[in-house]
Order: structure tokens, then sequence, then C-alpha cells
């Protein structure tokens, strides 16, 4: 599921149609991994039984921190040590290959961020005070008006946040929602604060159950982050980029030499 969950949270929409789409994925990223495990068992050698016992005895540490039982582990102790050789052992395959990446440049990272630029969009953003009131379901139309007569002293030049003080009906008092980013295009609040101008009162709208008026503090527009702002953050995804494709291009070397069974059966994990 973590690949249709990635890819409905970056749309915000449902990816039913596509989830051959996923399946196909998935199955590519199981044949990938075994295919580099059984790589690393056949060129990398064993670690030294120093280094298996100290890093085993930390695995046994950590799984008593977590509330694991004695007899558990004792239960499990082959499994265990096997998985934790096999992991030493793709760590120590994984490293060779990426030592032997050549180093990025200033120009790759800035090429990256340009190329990428998708990623280091900051939202547009908002500092906002609020009026709220849940209306009467017997006489809604009064409170309505009540924040009519509201934005009216607003629109002639009264403090919103005074009136804010005196007339909202939030349970804590708060008229000050902070910083909200504009994450939801087709959110009713997002979508009327973003239409506002800075310090500009909101018409009266009808929100989650709640009467509202807001008015923007402060607006920071959507921009694109510069290199030099983001340069550290730039160079960890870059590198991370660069490591996974070189483990990709791996995997699909040994693909071509590999005989793979297609077991249309098998349902992948999405």
């Amino acid at each position: 599921m973590r690949i249709k969950a990635g890819a409905e949270a970056s749309s915000e929409v449902s990816c039913c149609e596509r989830d051959e789409e996923f399946r196909a994925l998935a199955k590519d990223e199981v044949i990938d991994g075994i295919l580099l495990a059984q790589e690393a068992e056949k060129s990398t050698p064993l670690p030294d039984k120093d280094e298996i016992r100290e890093h085993f005895e930390q695995t046994l540490r950590e799984w008593r921190e977590n509330g694991a039982s004695w007899d558990l582990l004792e239960a499990q102790r082959d499994q265990l040590r096997a998985e934790l050789v096999a992991k030493l052992r793709m760590d120590r395959f994984v490293e060779s290959i990426w030592t032997k990446l050549p180093e990025l440049t200033e120009d790759d990272l800035r090429h990256w961020h340009r190329d990428h630029a998708a990623e280091f969009r900051r939202p547009a953003r908002a500092k906002v005070l609020h009026i709220v009131i849940f209306p009467d379901e017997s006489n809604p139309a009064e409170d309505f008006s009540k924040l009519l007569a509201l934005r009216e002293q607003v629109l002639e030049g009264a403090d919103f946040a005074e009136l804010a003080k005196t007339h909202t009906q939030k349970n804590d008092g708060n008229i000050d929602l902070g910083w909200i980013e504009h994450e939801r295009v087709l959110n009713t609040f997002e979508t009327m604060l973003f239409s506002l101008r800075e310090k500009e009162v909101s018409p009266v709208f009808y929100y989650e159950q709640a009467l509202h008026l807001i008015w923007p503090e402060a607006i920071e527009a959507e921009h694109t982050a510069a290199f030099e702002d983001v340069a550290d953050q730039v160079r960890e995804l870059a590198l991370t980029a660069q490591r996974r494709e070189a483990l990709h291009q791996l995997a699909l070397e040994l693909k071509d030499q590999a005989e793979i069974l297609d077991e249309s059966s098998e349902t992948a994990d999405l």
C-alpha cells in the first residue's frame, strides 16, 4: 500500500484506477531487492565473528527494550542472526557501490535544484485572525446579521482584533490561527482566505457548522526557495537520488542476467 498511498497523498485524489500500475511497481521493487540481496550474498564476504557478535548483542538489547521476552528471542535466535548477517552484508555491498560514484559538484546540485524545483516550492501562507460564531439553528439569520454588522465595522476602520476578542465564540477565546499554508485548493476556508488581500476582511461564510469572519494580518506569496537557502537539503536529496539510481541500474543489469518466473496468480503488496 506504500506506493499507492504516496501517490494519493501527492495528488489528493484516489488512485484506485491505477492499481495495476502500482502492482507492477511494487513487483519490480520486490524483484530488485531480491536480486541485489543475492548479489550481495555472492560478492560480499561474511563479516567476522566479532562484528557479528557485537551487532547481534545490540539487536537483542533493542528487542528487549521493546518488550521482547528472552523466550521469544531464544526461539527466534537463528532467524534473527541470519537476518543480521544478511543486513551487514547488504550494507557493505551497498557502500562498495556508493564509494564508486562521482562526487556531486556545485553545478550538479544547482541543476538538481532547478530540475526538482517543485520540491522546494513553498506554498503561499497567511497569518490569520478569526471570528467564529456557532449559529442558533432556530434563528441562524440573527447570527449571520451580527457578523455582517461586525464586518461593516471593520470596513469602516474598526480594529478586527479588538472586535474578535469581544465577539468570537471559540471556547478558549483564541482569535489567532497563526500561519496557515495554502495546501488544499478545494478547501472552503483556504479558498476564502487566499482570495483576500493582506489586511482585507473576508465576507461572512459558513464552514464546518459555523459562521466565520477572517482577516489576514500578513500574507506571504508562493515562492521557490533559492538554492543558497536549501543547499544542504539539496545535497542530501541529490545524493540519495544518485545512490538510488545506481542501485536501480545495477538491478536492471542483474535482471537481464536472471531467470525470473512470472507467477501471475501472486498479487504484489501495493
